[in-house]
This record gives C-alpha cells, structure tokens and sequence, in this order.
C-alpha cells in the first residue's frame, strides 16, 4: 500500500542537509524527539533506532508536499539490517522530525534496491 503517496519513476537520492563526515564528535544529523512520534513510530513497529538509521543510509527522497502549512518529505530508507522502511519527515529548526513510517512493500523495496544499484 502506497498510501496515496505519488512515486516518481525518476525518484533519485538527493542531499536531505546530513553532512556524512565526522565533525568533532557530533553525529551528523540531529533529529527532534519527543514522546507522541517516538510512540507513533512504535505503532508501526519501528524503533527511534531504526528511524535514524534508514535517515542516515542516504535515503531516498521520493516525494514533498506542504499540504498543511508545514513541509512534508517522504522518503526510502534501510536500516542496518536492510529493512527497507517508508519514511514521513519534517524540519523543525535545523532538526529532522520524524512524522511517521512503516515497512515499504514490495514495489517500493524493489525501487529503493535498484536506485541504490544504479
């Protein structure tokens, strides 16, 4: 289930602002973390962990929309275990917010393993 969200035949890997290289002890992404998307995240089984880790595999960015006055981002990423997870993200203050996700199906696992071949 794509859950109405439009996948572009031509979704490529863009820079989501995580700078990759080490700098001076900090990691290289920040994320906002609270309790409700903390619990949220838990109800479709993936850990705050797993989140991090799928954002900071150079996920795929397939989609953005600003429906609600604040920018949505929808994204493919693999966490260390190569479970590839759909991914719903927002910036709050220089911070990644994780909004939601859930397991990609097939269709998508298949879009993320051949992008990431390419």
């Amino acid at each position: 289930m794509d859950r109405g969200v439009n996948i572009s035949e031509s979704a490529t890997s863009i820079d989501i602002r995580c700078t990759m290289s080490i700098m001076s002890g900090e990691p290289p992404c920040k994320f906002e973390w609270d309790a409700a998307n903390v619990e949220h995240l838990a109800n479709h089984r993936i850990t705050r962990r797993e989140f991090e880790q799928a954002m900071l595999h150079d996920p795929i960015v397939i989609d953005f929309a600003d429906e609600t006055g604040e920018e949505r981002w929808y994204a493919l990423g693999a966490t260390d275990r190569l479970r590839v997870l759909f991914l719903v993200f927002t910036y709050r203050q220089e911070r990644i917010r994780a909004i939601t996700g859930w397991d990609a199906n097939k269709r998508l696992r298949e879009l993320y393993f051949q992008k990431k071949g390419e």
